[in-house]
C-alpha cells in the first residue's frame, strides 16, 4: 500500500524475505536500513542500534555478538534470576502490609516493570544495578531514557526537512536536548566508571567490548562507539522487554482463561521455585505459546523498522521501487488481519501450540508472518537474553502470585505513540498469594 508519494507499506510474508534478505534467484540485495528512521542522536558516534551503515554493523556486531551467544545467556542466569527473585519477594512485601492481607495488593504493573527491566540491563550491560527495585522508585536515568526516545523520534521526522534542521534544533525545548545529553553523558559516566572497576568483569556486555583479544586497542569498536551504543542497549534492553511483560500480563488478565491454563501448567511442571530454570521453562508449550501470542499483539516495536530503496531500484511483491522509496513493514496490520489469523482481535495463545496440540481451528493461521526479533544481519541480538527474561519473569510471577483485574477497573493497556508502544498505567491488577 502506497502511504505517501515516496513510501509504501507492505504485509505479507513475501515482502519479509525480499525487503531483508538477500535474493537467491536475482541480484537483489536486503534493502539498507533507512536514514529517517534510524538516526544516530546529534553528537554521538555511530552505534550498533541505530547505525544504517551494513559495514559498520557487521564490525560491531563481531565485537558485540560473544556477549549474547545462548551460552552468555546461560551464564547470566544467575544475576536474571537474582532480580526476578527480589522483585517477588517486594510484592509479597506489599501482600504482607496491613490491610492487604485479606484482599491482596494493588500495584502498578507498569513501575514494577520498569524496575525490574532496568536493573536487570545495568546489570547486564554495566555490572552495576540501578536499585530501582530496592528503592521500589524510578532512577532518574530511567525517565530519560524514554524521553530520549521523543528526541530520536523528532531527529527521524527532521529527516524529511533536512534543510530545517538546524533551525528545527535551535527552537527545541532546552529541557528536551538536556534530556538527550543527559542520557549520553550518564552512560559515558558509567562506561568509565566500569573501566575503573575491573574486578566487575564478570561477563557482562562491556567484558566482551573492552576484552583485547576481541577488541584490541579498541581498533574494532572505538570508546565513543561502545558509548553511543550502550547508552542506545539500555533503551532497547529495557523499553522493549518491559513492554512486552507488561501488555502479555495485561492480556492475561482481561482472559482469566488463559491466565488458568497459565498458572496450570506452571504450577503442575514445578515443585518448588528453584526448579524454574531457564532451559526447564524452554519445554513448557502453553508459556511460549503466551510469549508468541503477546508479542502478536504488543510487539513492542511497531514502528515498521524502515528500508530504504538503493540506486537501480528494487522490486519488491513484484512492484518496481523506485530509488529512494521508503519501505515498511506493516506488523500491526499483519497482526490484527483476520487473512492471517483466526479471531485476529482476540489473545488465543493456543493458535501458537505445537502441531500435535494445536487445535483445528488454528490450522490455516500463518503463524510465519510475524518476525517480532527482525529477519536477516540486521534482526535482534538480544533474542535470547529477551526470550529468557520473559519466560521466567511470566512463570515466577504466575507460578507464585495471583494476578487478577479487579471487577471495578478496566485495564487501559497501551497506545501507540513515538515509535514504541507507550504503556499506560495498570492499576488494575490485584495481587495475593498462590
Amino acid at each position: 500500500m502506497r502511504t505517501a508519494p515516496n513510501e509504501a507499506s507492505f504485509a505479507t510474508e513475501q515482502a519479509w524475505h525480499e525487503i531483508f534478505l538477500n535474493s537467491n534467484n536475482s541480484s537483489q540485495k536486503a534493502l539498507p536500513r533507512d536514514p529517517v528512521f534510524f538516526k544516530t542522536p546529534p553528537g554521538q558516534a555511530e552505534n550498533l542500534v541505530t547505525t544504517v551503515h551494513s559495514d559498520v554493523s557487521v564490525r560491531m556486531r563481531q565485537v558485540i555478538g560473544p556477549a549474547f551467544t545462548d551460552r552468555a545467556v546461560a551464564r547470566q542466569e544467575g544475576i536474571i534470576q537474582s532480580y526476578v527473585t527480589l522483585m517477588v519477594e517486594k510484592l509479597l512485601g506489599e501482600i504482607g502490609r496491613p490491610g492487604n492481607r485479606k484482599m491482596g495488593a494493588l500495584v502498578n504493573v507498569v513501575d514494577w516493570m520498569n524496575w525490574w527491566t532496568f536493573d536487570v540491563i545495568g546489570m547486564l550491560t554495566l555490572g552495576e544495578s540501578f536499585d530501582c527495585l530496592e528503592e521500589t522508585t524510578n532512577h532518574p536515568w530511567a525517565t530519560l531514557i524514554y524521553n530520549s526516545m521523543k528526541m530520536m523520534a523528532l531527529a527521524g521526522v527532521m529527516q524529511y526537512f533536512p534543510s530545517l534542521e538546524s533551525l528545527i534544533l535551535k527552537l527545541l525545548p532546552a529541557r528536551i536536548r538536556k534530556m538527550q545529553a543527559g542520557h549520553f553523558s550518564n552512560a559515558a559516566e558509567k562506561i568509565h566508571r566500569r573501566l575503573q572497576r575491573p574486578e566487575a568483569a564478570v561477563g557482562d556486555f562491556m567484558t566482551v567490548m573492552l576484552d583485547q583479544k576481541n577488541n584490541p586497542n579498541f581498533s574494532k569498536m572505538s570508546m565513543p562507539e561502545i558509548e553511543s551504543s550502550v547508552a542506545l542497549m539500555l533503551l532497547g534492553g529495557s523499553e522493549t522487554t518491559g513492554t512486552t511483560i507488561c501488555g502479555t500480563i495485561n492480556c492475561l488478565i482481561q482472559n482469566p482463561v488463559e491466565l488458568t491454563k497459565l498458572e496450570c501448567e506452571i504450577r503442575n511442571c514445578f515443585d518448588k521455585e528453584e526448579d524454574i530454570t531457564f532451559s526447564a521453562l524452554q519445554q513448557l508449550p502453553f508459556l511460549n505459546a503466551v510469549i508468541n501470542e503477546g508479542l502478536r499483539l504488543c510487539n513492542p516495536v511497531s514502528g515498521g523498522l524502515l528500508r530504504i530503496v538503493p540506486r537501480g531500484g528494487a522490486v519488491v511483491c513484484g512492484q518496481f521501487l523506485p530509488e529512494g522509496t521508503h519501505v515498511a513493514m506493516n506488523t500491526i496490520v499483519m497482526a490484527h488481519s483476520e487473512a492471517n489469523f483466526h479471531r485476529c482481535l482476540e489473545f488465543l495463545p493456543d493458535r501458537y501450540l505445537p502441531d500435535n496440540l494445536r487445535p483445528a481451528e488454528f490450522k490455516n493461521d500463518n503463524r510465519n508472518i510475524l518476525k517480532p526479533w527482525g529477519l536477516g544481519t540486521r534482526n535482534c541480538l538480544g533474542r535470547s537474553f529477551g526470550q529468557a527474561e520473559l519466560r521466567v519473569v511470566l512463570a515466577r510471577l504466575v507460578g507464585i502470585l495471583i494476578l487478577r483485574l479487579l471487577e471495578t477497573s478496566s485495564s487501559t493497556g497501551m497506545i501507540l505513540k513515538i515509535m514504541l508502544w507507550c504503556r499506560k498505567n495498570l492499576y488494575g491488577l490485584q495481587l495475593s498469594r498462590g
